[in-house]
């Protein structure tokens, strides 16, 4: 079993989420979400097979938003590779017809960002796409930090994708 690291519990906390950790995070993070969720991905990725982690996530963020939170994904929209694509299309349409805000960046700029900020104050940043493999079978690393002033700054990083 790998180790669990935790600097506190307390605002500032950093946590190691490796490997599948990353999913149960997220999908708790989502889940006692309050207020806002903002995500920025590369790659969102959903199947229909049974216990797919994506698609998991995507109906807990169209749980979230009609219980009052607001939600907003921001997407990669590429000129070169189709498959990501339709991918990010497909997960992009479900979304929206849960009420879920959606943008692509510019096809001219490859957004490889993962990043994800809750309520202002938790922010995932790592190597995690939101994929099946990434999420359960892939060697990743992610950090999920308890810092409102460091969700500002992603947050106004996030901005500058839209424009």
């Amino acid at each position: 079993a790998r180790p669990k690291i935790q600097a506190s519990s307390q605002s500032g906390a950093v946590r190691v989420l490796a490997d599948a950790a990353y999913s149960e995070a997220l999908t708790g993070l989502i889940k006692n979400a309050t207020s806002r969720i903002d995500l920025v991905m590369f790659l969102f990725k959903t199947s229909p097979s049974n216990n797919n982690r994506p698609a998991g996530l995507v109906r807990e963020l169209v749980a979230a938003k009609k219980r009052g939170v607001a939600v907003r994904v921001m997407l990669e929209y590429s000129n070169h590779d189709p498959s990501l694509n339709e991918a990010n299309q497909e997960t992009a349409q479900a979304l929206r017809k849960g009420g879920v805000t959606v943008f692509f960046d510019s096809p001219e700029r490859t957004t490889h960002a993962k990043l994800a900020v809750i309520d202002r104050r938790y922010c995932l940043v790592g190597s995690h796409n939101l994929t099946q493999a990434a999420l359960k079978h892939n060697h990743e690393l992610s950090l999920m930090l308890d810092n409102p002033a460091l969700a500002e700054e992603i947050l106004a990083y996030m901005e500058t994708i839209l424009h």
